[in-house]
């Protein structure tokens, strides 16, 4: 509970406070604000105030040192006199620029004062001052920065070998962007290779806590991030805080929270703790933040749907399509008494009498009821060809919570679904679902394939519009075109409109290589992923009303996934591991289409004739490539290729924007090669070449191997980049940045 102290504290609450502090030695407390500095000690106040009109605009404060900015720019220090308990004030110092923050450091243990204090000026810099008895705020370094900084603090923070501490300085911008740099312990100079990164919209306010027993920093802007060095590898990390927006923090300990936060939202104090074992901070999963779904059946494919709540506003929605093979739906299972939620089951006799009483329910111990609510597999069916599948529907903005499920019954499996606005029904955002009843894998066969279109009411409920069976094989990949619906039925590739009691085929291309896996759709391009001949490139001709089969690879994939990176490139994910970006050649498109009429149309499709895409890159991931997309993790951030894998892993693919990177990180992982250590002995260009030779691609987990060297080993590298360790620490840092 939080306790309001009003005048029994002494502090004056009629005006702001800019700054405070407990003094050391049982001194009191010092409070700065606009007017002077008010020393509050045994319940009496002693107040030191400003010379002539002049107003304090920013503070800073520490156990034994205070400074105050006035307006114009200047500086006056006030030190504690640790004899008669007083703050003595020095003659104030003319900085010759306004002051818009500033910090005072803090003061490190067997020592009395902090020997710098770091102040940032409206003219875009920030300077390092001495606070020595000697060259009291002589200035010792600065640095130029590209917005006007918003605050500053100066931090002891721990290094991986733990003998000294460095000096770390921290600046907030008021672009919404942090900056954080290196303080020579002894001279004061501010280290040429700062590391920023963009935070959010709003001017970044940091202020230092602690985590651990360690150092960290909490900066805070459209969104309350943690950024502390991780003491096993020696690398600086920075996570975002899964809370609402603050405007103000600083540490907080008390008996029963030792290491907290105590920050202001609005018009409300909260006081808040950071579990570093719940949110993996100082490891690779710190970045992200994660609901669970459990699922009755193994998720296929997912989308996301524009739905009217009950209030009349649009909200997503996403929908999830599950099956399992060999598995019995949930109200057969129930039939049989297996319940995989855990409840009870009544079974009744032909009297009408309960088989298990009152008595036995009572009786049941503890494991067995733990036992009965672990979610495991259901009894296996006697037969292939058995199917239990659902679809569901949740809603990210409330924890991914449950809006509706539908159980599919008769041995239907549901393996793709997508959203869907026809034309005809004037832009409605529709679920399309494509379904198999009776599949059997080996051999491949089915009883029927169908296309189900669901519309989402009542702000997450499903309602059934038809049903609608489809014939040339299974129906494994659906996606929305140009106010239709285009479907992957075998070998076959279809357009769909919309009818009142079915989908309507209106055109059709026959004859691609194997199965239709994956599709995406872009202007008038389909973008077919097969399930063993690797991708197709298909142009829908309006005029004729007919898609034509214009660029296919060369090289045979089974295909995955896929993630379309612009019109003529696209990225493409097989099982045995292995990502690859193909685009199509330059006239490609041009050639595919006759103009003419002349040429027959079995002659539109020869093999022979039809253009190759080109492989642009090609890299070796280990695992089977399950999804991936096109997206921005941080805000404002470029994007990136995100993956993920059969095993959980989420990889990404970063861009380089300069020929500088490509030429860097080149040579880096050249040096790696032969540097690094290999645990199993193979060559890491080998492995990454496992099924095609690497190409257009920097080995991303090698280079990470850097920082895991030798100090000796790292000053080798480093000389043969022409660079210093601390550069290509930082070059790493700053690529992981433009991701997480």
């Amino acid at each position: 509970t939080v306790e309001e102290v009003g005048r029994e504290s002494a502090f004056l609450t009629q005006a702001p406070t800019l700054a405070c502090a407990a003094l050391a030695n049982g001194c009191g407390v010092v409070q700065v604000h606009p007017a002077g500095v008010r020393l509050i000690s045994q319940g009496k106040a002693k107040q030191w105030d400003c010379p002539g009109l002049k107003r304090i605009e920013y503070a800073s404060a520490n156990e034994s040192q205070v400074i105050v900015a006035l307006a114009g720019g200047a500086l006056i220090y006030f030190e504690l006199d640790p004899v008669s308990g007083v703050l003595v004030d020095k003659p104030p110092v003319d900085m010759g620029a306004d002051v818009c923050c500033l910090d005072v450091g803090i003061v490190q243990s067997g020592r009395s004062r902090s020997m710098f204090a770091a102040v940032g000026f409206r003219d875009q810099t920030v300077r390092i001052l001495s606070l020595e008895p000697g060259k009291l705020l002589a200035q010792r370094s600065s640095t130029a920065l590209r917005a006007r900084p918003y605050s500053v603090i100066l931090q002891y923070m721990p290094t991986a070998s733990g003998t000294v501490d460095d000096v770390v300085l921290t600046i907030g911008l008021d672009d919404g962007s942090s900056v954080r740099t290196g303080v020579d312990q002894v001279t004061g100079g501010i280290s040429t290779s700062p590391t920023g990164r963009f935070l959010g919209a709003r001017p970044v306010s940091v202020s230092r806590i602690s985590i651990d027993s360690s150092a960290a920093t909490l900066l805070l802007s459209s969104r309350p991030w943690i950024s502390r060095p991780d003491p096993k590898s020696g690398k600086h990390v920075m996570a975002p805080l899964s809370y609402a927006p603050l405007d103000h923090g600083c540490s907080f300990s008390s008996d029963i929270i030792k290491e907290g936060i105590v920050a202001t939202s609005g018009t409300t104090l909260r006081i808040l703790s950071v579990d570093s074992d719940g949110s993996c901070l100082g490891t690779e999963d710190e970045a992200f933040n994660s609901n669970k779904v459990d699922l009755r059946y193994t998720p296929r494919q997912m989308c996301l749907l524009a739905a009217d709540s009950q209030d009349g506003t649009k909200k997503l929605v996403l929908a999830v399509v599950e099956c399992d093979h060999n598995d019995y739906s949930l109200d057969k299972k129930s039939a049989i008494g297996f319940d995989p939620s855990g409840s009870e089951v009544k079974n009744d006799d032909a009297d009408g009498m309960d088989i298990e009483s009152d008595e036995e329910k009572e009786e049941e111990d503890e494991d067995e009821k733990k036992v009965r609510t672990t979610p495991i597999r259901g009894p296996v069916p006697d037969k292939p060809g058995q199917w239990g599948s659902c679809i569901r529907l949740l809603d990210p903005s409330k924890g991914c919570s449950t809006l509706d499920c539908i159980e599919l019954e008769d041995n239907e499996a549901p393996f793709c679904c997508a959203s869907v606005r026809f034309h005809s029904r004037r832009g409605e955002a529709l679920l399309a679902v494509g379904t198999v009843t009776g599949m059997t894998m080996h051999p491949m066969k089915f009883l029927s394939s169908q296309i189900v279109i669901y519309r989402v009411i009542d702000g997450g409920k499903f309602e059934l519009l038809h049903r609608t069976v489809v014939d040339d094989g299974p129906v494994l990949a659906l996606a929305h075109f140009q106010g239709k619906l285009l479907a992957g039925i075998g070998q076959t590739l279809r357009l769909y409109e919309m009818g009142k009691r079915q989908v309507l085929r209106k055109c059709e291309l026959r004859g691609l290589p194997t199965m239709v896996k994956t599709l995406q759709a872009a202007g008038d391009r389909v973008y077919v992923g097969d399930m063993m001949q690797s991708m197709q490139f298909v142009r829908y001709d309006t005029v004729t009303n007919k898609l034509i089969l214009i660029a296919n690879d060369r090289m045979p994939r089974s295909i995955t996934c896929q993630e379309l990176l612009d019109m003529n490139t696209i990225a493409a994910g097989d099982k045995f591991g292995n990502i690859s970006v193909l685009r199509l050649p330059h006239g490609a498109d041009a050639r595919a289409v006759d103009m003419s009429g002349t040429r027959a149309l079995w002659d539109s499709s020869r093999d022979d004739a039809t253009p190759r895409l080109e492989s642009l890159c090609n890299y070796y991931v280990g695992e089977v490539v399950t999804g991936m997309t096109r997206a921005s993790l941080v805000a404002g951030g470029s994007e990136s290729l995100i993956y993920v894998t059969v095993t959980g892993r989420i990889g990404a693919l970063v861009p380089f924007t300069s020929r500088e990177n490509v030429e860097f990180y080149s040579e880096l992982e050249a040096c790696l090669r032969k540097h690094a250590p290999r645990p199993t002995g193979r060559e890491p260009q080998a492995y990454r070449s496992y099924y095609a030779p690497i190409k257009h691609v920097i080995d991303g987990d090698l280079c990470e191997m850097y920082r895991k060297l030798g100090f000796e080993e790292q000053k080798k590298i480093a000389d043969q980049l022409d660079r210093n360790v601390g550069e290509v620490i930082k070059k790493l840092e700053d690529t992981r940045n433009v991701l997480l």
